[in-house]
């Protein structure tokens, strides 16, 4: 029974107590929920109580234990997250109050994601939960105290977003992302990692190339993990740190070991300098003494040796797609000619294409229209039944939207049928889009194509 009792206390005292980092602050702050006291960390072994607040609406039970825990300052108060819950709380210190902001129910799904403050809007990218990393995109509405969706995700942007692979680069009001592979390929480094940028003013997704693989492995880098800070990608999981500038291009090496400057310890950024903080933990010490150990971002690219490129850029849209066009018209052509010398069966069908439809297209209709009317394709599905499933990734979705809107043009300059195709968002996981032959136009297409 004592034992019993010792335990629940200890997992009480674990889930009352909060530590995190305020904006622009190197040490810790601590809450302790149940008496309501703050305290901040010192460089020596102690912390020191700055006061004391009102707690409103904490609920102990739902603190996780050593979690991670993000600050922001939004209209003169400080917001804190704890990513993986959707857990939402403010910190006013002018009203020496605690609060929980947040309705949240659903949890578990957005550990890791890239969170970040931007005219007085929280917003969190991506995370991971249940074995599976997502690219959805919400922002934090304090009308509604719920985490409300952004963007519809879309196909020219990353499939997986997490914080270990890009961030919120402020200066540029741009979002840096690294597209890894699904999470149980995350340690094959030998998968391609492509990289994406979208400004907040375009609101649209930039490819803009393959990250150089060749070149960090080389480097020695074991893991592309990183540290995303003051617009550039820290990566410490090799002999030498190495750091890529996305917006120069550009992938430097740092020529000597700095021990302090690994993933064990916290880096942080401030008015362009980089600061680590080091715990020099011992036996004799439940709180350790602190070393903050700093370098300037400049004097650190100093420190280093250009490499090359941080990314592999495509070819040119338009080469891909008069590329495509002309394999298509070729081998469109030499099926024809094959079949004109071939002698045909009794019993052999031919399709016989519209005159002006797209290469291609009537096959991919035919095999379409042999689906019973309302019938959804997925993205993968839709591109290999064109005959584009071999094709690089990035190339497929060009070919693939090109001949849609080949197909959809075609029919309606001579048919006046608009939007044969049509994309909309999957009913099972509204992450996803899907395709479908229109239901006003299914019967008009299986007699015009003899299906």
């Amino acid at each position: 029974m004592v034992l019993i009792l010792l335990l629940f206390s200890i997992s009480f005292q674990a889930y009352s107590q909060i530590q995190f980092k305020l904006p622009n602050d190197i040490l810790h702050y601590r809450i302790d929920v149940n008496d309501g006291t703050i305290w901040k960390e010192r460089i020596s072994q102690n912390w020191i109580e700055v006061g004391k607040i009102v707690c409103d609406g904490i609920v102990t039970s739902d603190l996780p234990p050593n979690a991670v825990i993000n600050s922001f300052l939004i209209d003169r108060t400080y917001i804190l997250t704890i990513p993986g819950t959707g857990q939402v709380y403010q910190l006013n210190q002018i009203k020496n109050q605690f609060k929980r902001l947040d309705k949240t129910f659903y949890r578990g799904f957005n550990f890791g994601a890239i969170q970040f403050a931007r005219n007085d809007t929280l917003y969190s990218l991506g995370g991971n939960g249940f074995w599976h990393a997502n690219n959805i995109e919400t922002y934090f509405s304090f009308k509604s105290k719920e985490w409300e969706l952004k963007n519809i995700p879309s196909e020219l942007g990353p499939r997986f977003i997490k914080s270990d692979f890009g961030g919120f680069d402020a200066k540029r009001d741009v979002l840096s992302i690294i597209e890894f592979p699904a999470l149980y390929h995350e340690g094959d480094i030998s998968r391609p990692y492509r990289y994406f940028e979208k400004s907040f003013k375009s609101n649209q997704w930039d490819y803009k190339g393959d990250i150089n693989i060749d070149l960090l492995v080389k480097l020695g880098l074991t893991n592309f993990e990183s540290i995303f800070l003051n617009g550039k990608y820290i990566f410490t999981k090799g002999p030498f740190v190495v750091i890529a500038d996305p917006v120069q291009n550009e992938i430097y090496q740092l020529n000597y070991v700095l021990s302090n400057l690994n993933f064990y310890y916290e880096l942080s950024e401030r008015n362009n300098w980089l600061y680590i903080y080091v715990p020099d933990k011992n036996e004799n010490n439940v709180f350790p003494a602190i070393k903050i150990d700093s370098i300037s971002i400049e004097k650190l690219k100093s420190l280093s040796t250009y490499k090359g490129p941080f990314y592999i850029k495509p070819y040119p849209t338009d080469l891909i797609g008069y590329g495509a066009a002309a394999l298509l018209i070729l081998t469109a052509g030499g099926i024809y000619a094959y079949r004109k010398r071939k002698p045909r069966k009794a019993n052999e069908s031919s399709i016989e294409p519209l005159d002006g439809l797209p290469a291609g297209a009537s096959e991919f209709l035919h095999a379409c229209l042999k689906h019973p009317q309302g019938h959804a394709f997925s993205s993968q599905h839709f591109t290999e039944m064109m005959g584009y499933g071999s094709y690089a990734y990035e190339t497929q979705r060009q070919v693939r939207a090109k001949l849609i809107k080949g197909i959809n043009s075609y029919f309606w300059a001579h048919y006046r049928l608009d939007d044969v195709i049509i994309r909309q968002t999957a009913n099972d996981d509204k992450r996803f889009s899907v395709y479908l032959i229109a239901e006003s136009h299914y019967d008009t297409l299986k007699k015009l194509l003899n299906v």
